[in-house]
């Protein structure tokens, strides 16, 4: 089948309220949907979505980028055969330019919109579709639902609060971010909301890289004890020594921002220690790191598919890609943080548990909330 169009649209949409981040506060999400166009008129979407501070690229760097890309698909004949794009036609990049890769979130968009492209004309669905592409051997079957880890933020009383919320409410999981105070604070905080969740709700932590080793280790010392499923990215130097020196003290640990698809073979294997693996596709791990760690290092992993933030697009793939590799809590509630979205009607991510075939259904997007970009 030959893709007869690609084109590239900007969308901007405000939170419900501000967030603080490490790098600043964000106030609204900015992105870029790519579509790509069958002659048949069918359609596959993908979004580039850098969140500031955390992606290894910006937006500026999607938007310069993204020229080259789009008049490869126009001036390339290309066709699709299954999920994957090929071209008749040698195109040339802007001179400079060589063999340079594509920005992370642009080479994401550009999956992402051939395997729904793909998934749509083969009449399969895309969890289906990730599924196959995940273990092309032995695809395993789909969830029907998966279960959306709740996101904990605000001062004490409010996440005291959402804590008792999401227990009753019935979340296998939660999330809290912590490192943005003093270690004691840190711990009297978790100690409170582990209370609060009970023992039938998961406590993830995130550190966002916020300590040093001598702060890690003190705050697992403080911490002993309680059920903490794992802590994302402890270290401000994630170095394996150090870390497999806190799992030692009792700290399970996950990765997320220090790993992604430009990470060594040999570094990922001295990693394989590890509890749990963060996928969040838009920034850099989705399909290729899933390859890159069942090829390279070979040992079975628990991933957690995280959204960052991104609109119905993005999120609907993560939610695709959760139910494909068994729906055990994901981080999708980041999307209930979005006051609007580009898509005709938003994803039922209002509870604990997300129906997968509900929410894959709901594809439409509305181009009089996205600003085409010129060609």
């Amino acid at each position: 089948m030959r893709i007869v169009a690609a084109d590239l649209f900007r969308y901007r949409l405000p939170l419900v309220e501000p967030l603080r981040f490490a790098f600043g506060t964000l106030a609204h999400r900015a992105g870029v949907l790519l579509c790509l166009t069958a002659e048949d008129g069918t359609e596959g979407w993908g979004e580039a979505a850098p969140l500031p501070g955390y992606s290894p690229d910006t937006l500026d760097d999607v938007l310069a980028e993204a020229p080259p890309l789009l008049r490869r698909y126009r001036e390339g004949d290309a066709r699709l055969d299954g999920f994957v794009a090929s071209f008749e036609r040698t195109f040339r990049r802007p001179k400079g330019r060589g063999r340079q890769l594509y920005p992370p979130s642009l080479r994401h968009a550009e999956a992402a919109a051939l395997t729904d492209l793909g998934a749509r004309l083969q009449g399969t669905s895309l969890d289906r579709a990730l599924a196959e592409l995940i273990d092309p051997q032995r695809p395993a079957t789909p969830t029907s639902q998966v279960a959306v880890q709740a996101l904990l933020v605000g001062t004490d009383e409010e996440v005291s609060a959402q804590a008792r919320a999401a227990r009753e409410a019935g979340y296998r999981a939660a999330k809290l971010k912590v490192g943005q105070q003093v270690v004691a604070a840190d711990a009297a905080r978790v100690c409170a909301v582990a209370d609060d969740l009970g023992p039938e709700v998961l406590l993830r932590l995130d550190a966002n890289q916020a300590w040093t080793a001598e702060q890690a280790a003190d705050f697992a010392q403080q911490v002993r004890g309680l059920p903490i499923a794992f802590v994302e990215e402890p270290l401000r130097e994630p170095e394996p020594a150090a870390l497999r020196a806190l799992q030692h003290a009792g700290l399970p640990i996950a990765l997320d921002e220090s790993v992604d698809g430009r990470t060594p073979v040999h570094t990922l294997r001295r990693l394989r220690f590890v509890d749990a693996i963060v996928l969040k596709p838009s920034l850099g791990r989705g399909l290729a790191f899933l390859h890159t760690w069942h090829l390279a290092v070979g040992v079975p992993m628990a991933f957690v598919v995280s959204s960052a933030f991104e609109s119905g697009v993005g999120t609907r793939h993560s939610i695709a890609l959760a139910a494909a590799l068994g729906g055990g809590p994901a981080g999708l509630d980041p999307y209930r943080r979005l006051a609007d979205d580009v898509q005709t009607e938003r994803l039922p991510l209002d509870g604990p548990l997300v129906d997968v075939a509900a929410a894959l259904a709901l594809r439409e997007v509305d181009l009089s909330r996205l600003e085409p970009v010129e060609r």
